[in-house]
């Protein structure tokens, strides 16, 4: 299920650096050497002590959103944001659904799209950037299509999917060029009964609808099967490996990142699909502990509504495989400078903080901090980041931080 061609690891002899960066001494380092035409970075250490000069702001400075009223700040199932050149927000709500604009202290300007299968209308909407001149590209889902909008008079146009695109149009990020990455997960034809890792595919498409590239397939996400037989047949159920590993994914400018999360290890492929480098971290992975394993089992089986789905909770944790180790790290972020942002793995009973560590374009490790607890995060900027937060009672908000680079940053544009 992985992909067929496998890098080889003999090389000529690689070059240590220093990684960029305000950290101590003793900071991290880097080994970059050259394999089949692959650049292999070796990221060694920790991150700076003092997260390198990167910071993230402890509140908001700017939240869109309400738990009643004004049906324009009503948000749910928000799927994408972005932040426009001159400061407004635009958000694809699937509440409605529609397209939202807000100006740059959160005022509602516009609304597009409605429910419906017309040329302007939405199923599922799903923001993925903005082209310039702030154009909006939003691909529905279910509809198969891509919509660009204009941030002030609404529809331009939409780009039909082709037929050969099987399946939803599941969206992963957009290129520079505003080609889609998609993807789509490869079932057999017959499933199994227990553990099974499939494969999933990626594929870009154009804005018109077309396909522009195959990246071909990868190993996707860890998952156990159980059939029963049912009154005239049998049914088989699904569910994710505990502790199980899921691609990571993540695309920014002209580079697709993919990380299986079984080791320290994220590919970094670009447009055309060709692997150009491999970016990687002596972090040993984290092991699975019983202790672990209990703790979900008990916290699942407190979740069930009754006592027989509790117990059938913990029957199918007993009969699923538990991994030896746990994912390698967590999700994936590219910002708007090519730099990379990748979540720490957090284990039952560890640190609940959402520690990332910041490689710069080239691969080097050269900074650290701590995510907001409930954000999703939607759109990375040089000095900015947006995302949606989730409040204990379930109620959704758009949320824009100030973030601070380190002066030195090499992925900072000439001033």
């Amino acid at each position: 299920m992985t992909r067929k061609a496998a890098i080889p690891v003999a090389c000529a002899a690689g070059l240590a650096i220093a990684a960029c960066g305000t950290g101590e001494a003793a900071g991290p380092s880097v080994t970059v050497r050259d394999s089949a035409d692959v650049t292999i970075v070796e990221n060694h250490g920790t991150p700076p002590t003092d997260g390198g000069g990167f910071l993230l702001a402890a509140e908001p400075t700017l939240q869109i959103g309400a738990a009643e009223g004004n049906e324009a700040y009503l948000l749910f199932r928000v799927w994408g944001a972005a932040r426009l050149s001159d400061g407004r927000i635009a958000i694809a709500n699937n509440r409605a659904p529609d397209v939202r604009v807000f100006d740059a202290d959160g005022r509602h300007l516009h609304t597009f799209g409605t429910r419906g299968e017309g040329p302007e209308d939405f199923n599922s909407p799903v923001l993925v950037g903005t082209l310039p001149g702030d154009t909006l590209v939003v691909v529905d889902r279910i509809l198969r299509r891509i919509n660009l909008y204009d941030p002030d008079t609404g529809f331009i146009r939409a780009g039909i999917a082709d037929p050969a695109l099987e399946g939803y149009l599941l969206t992963v990020g957009m290129f520079a060029n505003g080609s889609v990455m998609i993807q789509r997960s490869v079932f057999p034809e017959t499933l199994p009964n227990g553990f099974l890792r499939l494969a999933i595919q990626y594929r870009s498409v154009s804005l018109d609808g077309s396909l522009e590239h195959d990246f071909g397939e990868f190993a996707g996400d860890e998952n156990v099967f159980a059939s029963r037989r049912i009154e005239g047949g049998s049914m088989t159920m699904s569910g994710g490996t505990p502790f199980g590993k899921s691609p990571a994914t993540a695309v920014a400018g002209e580079l697709f990142f993919y990380g299986s999360q079984d080791v320290w290890q994220i590919e970094v492929h670009d447009r055309s699909g060709r692997l150009v480098r491999l970016i990687r971290r002596d972090k040993p992975l984290d092991p699975v502990t019983d202790a672990q394993v209990s703790t979900i089992m008990e916290e699942g089986a407190d979740e069930a509504a009754t006592n027989e789905q509790a117990r059938e909770f913990r029957r199918m944790l007993r009969d699923a495989p538990i991994p030896e180790y746990h994912p390698a790290y967590g999700s994936i972020y590219g910002d708007v400078l090519g730099c990379l942002w990748v979540e720490e793995t957090r284990v039952p009973g560890g640190d609940t903080a959402r520690h990332t560590t910041i490689f710069d374009p080239e691969g080097r490790m050269i900074g650290s901090l701590v995510l907001p607890d409930g954000l999703r995060v939607e759109q990375i900027g040089e000095d900015y980041l947006l995302g949606r937060w989730t409040d204990d009672l379930g109620v959704e908000y758009v949320r824009l931080y100030t973030l601070t680079r380190p002066s030195d940053d090499p992925a900072l544009p000439a001033r």
